[in-house]
């Protein structure tokens, strides 16, 4: 009976300090692993400069939408309404330049330096309000791999705009 308890603990909650599924709206991820697209995160420092993403919003059990497409998003997967999931802002400051392959939501963001590495660089954030119009009539919304032109980031909630230019 013991040993049926502990392994039910074991299973349910004792991941990593530094796992996903223990980060609240806040906190900041890395992606891992090599692949262009990624959902494998682990939570570490929002100073630290591998923590490209912000925890915007933890869906309660069973929710599964973060209301707008422009989140990024962590998940466990849904089991008959169980398990866990993360709507994603960016982690950026005006200044702040991110490689990335395929385009955001659904592509790997990882900070760099600005210079041939570097996708984009983001030109403006505006907490608070939630308007694409403060990006300017040449931002886009962000197109999967469309990562040739101004974008803007709009996040609902919190209310955030981010602003992105080429490098």
């Amino acid at each position: 009976m013991l040993t049926a308890v502990i392994g039910a603990s074991v299973l349910t909650g004792c991941a990593a300090e530094n796992h996903p599924s223990r980060a609240q709206p806040g906190d900041c991820l890395e992606a891992v692993g090599e692949r262009k697209k990624t959902t494998d995160f682990r939570i570490v420092g929002c100073a630290a400069p591998e923590a490209a993403y912000r925890v915007a919003m933890r869906l309660k059990r069973g929710e599964r939408s973060c209301g707008s497409t422009t989140y990024g998003y962590a998940s466990s997967g849904y089991v008959r309404g169980g398990g866990w999931h993360l709507c994603l802002t960016l982690n950026a400051e005006v200044g702040d330049c991110f490689h990335q392959e395929i385009g955001f939501p659904t592509g790997k963001a990882t900070k760099t330096a600005c210079g041939p590495s570097a996708t984009y660089k983001i030109v403006k954030r505006v907490d608070g309000t939630a308007d694409k119009e403060l990006c300017g009539e040449d931002a886009a919304y962000p197109v999967r791999n469309d990562l040739d032109r101004p974008i803007y980031l709009v996040y609902p909630d919190p209310p955030l705009t981010i602003c992105t230019d080429r490098v």
